[in-house]
């Protein structure tokens, strides 16, 4: 099975099987009201679909009742969200020129984010740029065409803990991690293979 979402403000849930075509269900009773931008598949007590959107709100569905059990409002749209290490902890990618990332417990659904961190940008990041967490490191590109990876460290985010020069020139709209290995891509193609601290492969 696989999810999808966009700019119907609809979220299906696709079935597949060997040798057919895959099908979609009827839309979950999931309301959104505009582009949904970030689908995530989590599991605490039970299996949920985390469904991020451009209308500033978060749900979490959980998939065995087929229902919404939290929704979480904000004040930016959300980009993205990535799990953490804490199975009911999520991380968001939101619009803000300067505490780009949120925390969020989402059973407690508080009027403020458990920790807000970034750090200063002349531009939000945009939906297509989108960072990458490991264990307790979560790194991002941004906004500005520096060509750099800034890495926090999530048990302490409220300074960058490194920033790692990549790309120079050019924006970094893609961070992954693989093993101890860091890739970052450029709006324009460009990759760089690196180890976590910053020494290119």
């Amino acid at each position: 099975m696989f999810a999808t979402g966009g700019y119907d403000h609809l979220v299906h849930i696709w079935s597949t099987s060997a040798g057919r075509s895959p099908t979609p269900s009827e839309p979950l009773a999931i309301k959104h009201t505009s582009t949904i931008q970030s689908l995530l598949a989590t599991r605490d007590t039970s299996r949920k679909l985390i469904t991020a959107s451009a209308d500033c709100s978060v749900n979490v569905f959980d998939l065995a009742s087929q229902r919404v059990v939290n929704t979480l409002k904000l004040s930016n749209s959300v980009y993205h969200v990535h799990t953490t290490l804490s199975q009911f902890c999520i991380l968001l990618e939101v619009a803000h020129r300067e505490l780009q990332f949120e925390m969020r417990d989402y059973r407690l659904v508080p009027t403020t984010p458990v920790v807000r961190f970034g750090y200063h940008t002349a531009k939000v990041h945009g939906r297509y740029v989108t960072g990458a967490v490991s264990g307790t490191i979560f790194g991002s590109g941004g906004g500005e065409k520096d060509g750099c990876v800034r890495l926090w460290d999530l048990r302490k985010p409220c300074e960058v803990m490194q920033t790692v020069p990549c790309l120079p020139g050019r924006k970094v709209i893609q961070v992954a991690f693989a093993n101890e290995q860091m890739v970052a891509c450029s709006e324009d193609h460009y990759m760089a293979f690196m180890n976590r601290i910053g020494d290119i492969i």
